[in-house]
């Protein structure tokens, strides 16, 4: 089919084609991706990801010498993206977690020393933290609940209680090392 003959289907035209093409690559993709991933919702997602980016560019779609072997490079190429996106991430992670464990260290050494001064200090910048980091910080390290623990307890992810503690750990140790700039 020619270029011109292309651009007069209709939309319902287009919406059957790609109907036929969905029906015949979705599952097949996915399986491939997950295959790649070992995870099933990121597969499904990649594979409506290059489907629809097919639909969006069917002006372009008579350019596609073998469909098959694009929409699987497509779905190969989404899926070595996300690996990589993924260890950059758990290398970020790995450093941050040993970035929020030296923090910790040296925000609560000052406690087990009973330094009061310090102490004192310390206590003033937890005060002085944003509410939700308070709240978090305290019921980690002062009342010894899990992360999970405390994502049940508040009703949030996991993550958004990492988050919390990185953040409180990160602007204590600014409030300790510069007490002037709280």
């Amino acid at each position: 089919m020619d270029s011109s003959k292309t651009k007069e289907l209709s939309d319902a035209e287009w919406n059957e084609r790609f109907q036929s093409i969905y029906q015949q690559y979705y599952a097949k993709l996915c399986i491939y991706a997950t295959s790649i991933l070992a995870n099933d919702e990121e597969s499904e997602e990649i594979v409506q990801n290059v489907i629809y980016k097919l639909w969006e560019q069917r002006e372009k779609f008579n350019e596609i010498e073998n469909l098959q072997s694009y929409l699987y490079r497509s779905v190969k190429n989404l899926c070595i993206n996300i690996i990589n996106r993924q260890k950059i991430e758990d290398k970020y992670k790995s450093e941050a977690w040993f970035e929020l464990k030296n923090i910790e260290l040296h925000a609560i050494e000052p406690l087990e020393n009973n330094n009061q001064e310090q102490e004192k200090k310390l206590y003033e910048a937890i005060e002085q933290l944003p509410e939700r980091c308070k709240e978090v910080l305290l019921l980690s390290k002062f009342q010894g609940m899990k992360n999970k623990e405390i994502a049940e307890h508040l009703d949030v992810s996991v993550k958004a209680i990492e988050a919390s503690i990185t953040r409180a750990f990160t602007l204590l140790r600014k409030m300790m090392n510069n007490p002037k700039n709280t």
